[in-house]
């Protein structure tokens, strides 16, 4: 619970305490418990104006003011008993202020962009007021963008023009531009590179600052002469050049190390009261605050002239709530005159960042023959999308094989409708939990893609991936980002699928420590693989060992977009296998102790130390015993206690190879042994079930 969710529970404690009082005094009860109530809730009235954000209180501060004073004259009985009626209007009238409070402060509730939480946005810190009184600033300035009363989020600390940023970025599309596009922020704000760093891994993320010590690279906004001519795509230069000596300098350089197509993203301090800038360099800060409204500035812009200086060197696009629409505005706390400019080196550069998807229409026409498989299941509401979005596809050879795992609902029905587009279809009267791995034998494709009947794929999934394989032949399946939806297909904020792409021994590093994190309603995988990958009775992570299997024998590669929706809900429809139920959880756990035991074991040495050597008790081991131990322990150290009991299993396996071993290195016996069957694995929990 954040701070404003713990304030409106308050409130609405605070709303019932003086209900009840009301109650009670409408009812008749004796005037000694009535003063005793009253005190206190006139003690907690008082109080408010610490709980309600001033711009909402100051709407009822005279009145409560009145009530208190009101209700301290109640401690005489002689005045309460006169003025009975005039206490339960009072009461009854502070009863809906409360309510009225509490309904403006649902209001201020706001999803920030950042972060996506529910929070209520902060006003400006107190301390830049207390050096206005301090240093008598003047108080006739008007900010182009600064919102005083919803400056910062409580939970990530994104201020205004953070979240104005990070709203062009996600509808400027960010998030699809090409593999290794650069960014650049400048005196980076921790918000917006959390933001990219979660939702656009394919961009080549890096930040500078003359100052900041945890930054890609310190440089002087002036002088940037360690970066290359013509360098990044995107860069951030947010509140910074009211700092330099000479911003048109600084322009100058900022230009010179962006791409003839990039896109700047700025943002300075704009008084939309004066006519001409006001600069000087080298003053006090008590002067900077009297004349730029800040310790460390040098100058404050007005709009005509910041508008001027830009122009010099730059197209100017001026971004406001036309851009953005009302709903961004009003989520993100911007006030109306709220402005983001956009500078380009060319009028034509389009303000969208998305790589230009260019698909080969012959190789769509005349590509080798995949073959796509899905297996439906009680999905009647959402089968003839799935079925749709695969006879879409601008990949034309496909063979589309599909099954009804005997569904109760409609799903066969109308998968029926579509029967002209399959190249072979089954429905079976018994279900099984599942036909895809049946379906494969049908196959005859170089390439097998799996589809889920409840999720959706962008039009150029398969060209795209096809086209990628076509032209790396060491690689054995290709994958692509995924984003969660709920049952209606709106995007929820998870972007577990979002990955760089890494080698085979990174990927085994990343699944032991965090898990799966492909999707396999993406994959696209080379058919002679598919029919030899090892087969594991698994509910809810047959995927992962899958995927676990193939970076031991091939490469794989994510394509960075998102180019599949996968549904995950729970309640209005069955429960799907993604939603994280307390069933789901614990079959993922015994599924995951039971496999990663075989995976470990039967794991080459060489590879096995490449995936795992930072995690490894002596890194320099290498004999076949010494092996075995360090994947002994790898095992008992996992954070899942079914992994930890498959190690007690393996080194019932292996002990009589390794008990010299053991000892002698690494200094574990029997005794350890015994003690670690009580302490790990799924002992502890039979003890507390016990």
């Amino acid at each position: 619970m954040n701070l404003y969710q713990e304030r409106l529970q308050l409130l609405t404690e605070i709303e019932i305490q003086g209900r009840d009082i009301l109650n009670e005094l409408e009812r008749g009860t004796d005037f000694d418990s009535f003063l005793r109530k009253i005190s206190g809730y006139s003690q907690v009235i008082s109080e408010l104006q610490t709980i309600v954000p001033q711009e909402i209180y100051g709407e009822y501060q005279e009145f409560f003011d009145a009530f208190c004073e009101f209700c301290g004259q109640c401690g005489d009985p002689d005045f309460m008993r006169k003025n009975v009626e005039n206490m339960v209007s009072s009461l009854s009238l502070s009863v809906e202020c409360i309510e009225d409070i509490k309904m403006k402060c649902l209001k201020k509730i706001k999803r920030c962009i950042c972060c996506e939480k529910r929070v209520a946005y902060l006003p400006l810190p107190d301390y830049y007021r207390q050096m206005e009184e301090k240093y008598h600033v003047p108080q006739n300035t008007k900010s182009e963008t600064l919102n005083l009363n919803e400056y910062s989020c409580p939970e990530c600390g994104a201020s205004d023009r953070d979240r104005m940023i990070i709203s062009f970025l996600k509808k400027a599309r960010l998030r699809d531009a090409a593999e290794g596009a650069k960014v650049l922020q400048i005196a980076p704000a921790a918000s917006i590179g959390q933001w990219i760093i979660r939702h656009c891994p394919q961009t080549v993320y890096e930040t500078t600052d003359l100052f900041m010590s945890n930054v890609t690279f310190r440089s002087d906004l002036q002088d940037m002469n360690m970066v290359a001519d013509e360098a990044y795509d995107v860069i951030i230069c947010s509140h910074v050049l009211e700092h330099v000596r000479d911003d048109r300098k600084a322009l100058g350089e900022l230009k010179r190390i962006l791409k003839p197509d990039g896109k700047i993203i700025f943002l300075v301090p704009v008084d939309l009261n004066r006519k001409e800038t006001d600069e000087e360099w080298g003053l006090s800060e008590a002067e900077n605050w009297r004349r730029f409204g800040q310790g460390d500035h040098c100058r404050v812009y007005s709009k005509e002239d910041l508008t001027d200086r830009l122009q010099e060197q730059f197209y100017v696009h001026s971004l406001g709530k036309d851009y953005f629409g009302e709903d961004v505005f009003e989520q993100c706390g911007l006030i109306d005159t709220s402005t983001l400019y956009v500078l380009t080196k060319q009028e034509e550069v389009p303000l969208d960042m998305a790589e230009q998807i260019r698909v080969d229409e012959i190789l769509c026409k005349e590509g080798p023959l995949v073959s796509v498989i899905m297996s439906c299941y009680n999905h009647e509401s959402f089968v003839a999308e799935a079925i749709e979005s695969v006879i879409n596809q601008s990949y034309k050879n496909i063979e589309f094989i599909v099954a009804d795992d005997a569904s109760s609902d409609h799903t066969a029905e109308i998968m029926k409708r579509y029967s002209a587009h399959y190249a072979k279809e089954m429905y079976f009267e018994e279900n099984i939990g599942g036909r895809s791995e049946f379906l494969q034998q049908y196959a005859t494709g170089k390439y097998i893609a799996l589809m889920h009947s409840d999720d959706v794929w962008e039009r150029d999934k398969l060209a795209l991936q096809v086209a990628y394989m076509e032209e790396h032949e060491d690689c054995g399946a290709c994958l692509t980002w995924c984003v969660y939806t709920d049952e209606n297909l709106r995007e929820t904020n998870d972007w577990y699928f979002f990955q760089k792409n890494k080698s085979s021994s990174e990927w085994m590093h990343y699944f032991w420590k965090y898990g799966n994190a492909l999707c396999n309603p993406s994959s696209l995988t080379r058919r002679e693989l598919c029919m030899n990958i090892k087969k594991t009775p698994c509910t809810q992570l047959p995927d992962f060992f899958k995927w676990i299997y193939v970076i031991q024998h091939t490469s794989i590669y994510i394509v960075p977009k998102a180019l599949v929706k996968m549904r995950r809900y729970q309640g209005s429809h069955s429960e799907n296998t993604s939603v994280a139920s307390e069933n789901n959880i614990m079959r993922h756990m015994a599924e995951a102790g039971c496999n990663w035991l075989w995976v470990i074991r039967d794991m080459e040495k060489d590879f096995f130390k490449q995936a795992f050597g930072e995690l490894m008790i002596h890194p320099d081991a290498d004999t076949e015993e010494e092996i075995k131990c360090e994947k002994y322990f790898l095992m008992l150290n996992h954070i899942n206690q079914f992994v930890q009991y498959s190690a007690m299993c393996y080194l019932c396996e292996i002990f009589d190879s390794v008990k010299e071993c053991m000892e002698n290195k690494y200094h574990y016996s029997y005794k350890e042994f015994r003690e670690d069957i009580i302490k790990k694995g799924i002992t502890p929990s039979l003890k507390e079930k016990g």
